[in-house]
């Protein structure tokens, strides 16, 4: 059985089982047809056939990707990347290669990303420098009952799963995430982040973060995507 009858077979079933206790409990407090039975959701009693079928067209509206998600087509492919991260605004970035995969998942409801590159540790505490493996996922989307784009994100250098919402410019190019990042060597919790993804061509993008409690556009990563040939 497809996972989509599944899921629908369970929408159908949960609702099937609502109206059922709903109109168990007219029956118990004496509604049905007279006073304040048949009234429909919006009454307080039982949906009727046209309100279900209001009910589904709009859970089948949110459910189909649309031109918000192409969008995120550009973001699809295999890439080689160059990751800078700044310890110090006042030192050289630290600078790491490594290589990232993005393609649709969910029949085109979600881009999934694999990355793999190196983090330099030592370099936060100004000690020796030595890169270790770092690996992320993350799944990039749009809600279309929030109607936001969202994504998450998880990799090796934590056990956080970092959620963001945001939107894209008018013309695709630019997408800006706003969500909160932990600080566990600094005890702080729920720093506010800006996560922005701005496309340059077919073949390049690049990816920022901003640390807003360290200030207003306070860069501390910044990632750079370059289509592999």
């Amino acid at each position: 059985m497809k996972t989509r009858t599944l899921i629908c077979g369970f929408v159908l079933g949960a609702a099937s089982a609502l109206i059922g206790t709903q109109a168990l409990s007219q029956d118990h407090d004496g509604g049905g047809s007279g006073a304040g039975g048949g009234k429909g959701a919006s009454g307080g009693g039982m949906p009727g056939p046209q309100e279900m079928q209001q009910m589904m067209e709009q859970m089948m509206k949110t459910m189909k990707p649309g031109e918000h998600h192409k969008l995120l087509q550009s973001s699809v492919g295999t890439w080689d990347v160059t990751t800078k991260i700044w310890m110090d605004p006042a030192a050289p970035p630290s600078l790491t290669k490594g290589t990232s995969e993005c393609k649709w998942v969910l029949d085109g409801r979600f881009v999934m990303e694999d990355f793999k590159s190196e983090f330099p540790m030592g370099a936060m505490t100004g000690g020796q420098v030595k890169n270790i493996p770092w690996y992320g996922m993350g799944l990039f989307g749009y809600d279309n009952f929030r109607n936001m784009y969202v994504g998450c994100w998880a990799d090796t250098m934590g056990t956080q799963l970092l959620t963001m919402k945001g939107t894209a410019s008018p013309d695709g190019k630019t997408f800006t995430y706003y969500g909160e990042m932990d600080e566990p060597e600094l005890s702080m919790i729920g720093r506010t982040v800006k996560y922005q993804t701005k496309y340059i061509d077919n073949d390049t993008h690049v990816f920022t973060i901003y640390d807003l409690a360290a200030g207003d556009n306070y860069k501390v990563v910044e990632v750079t995507y370059t289509r592999k040939k």
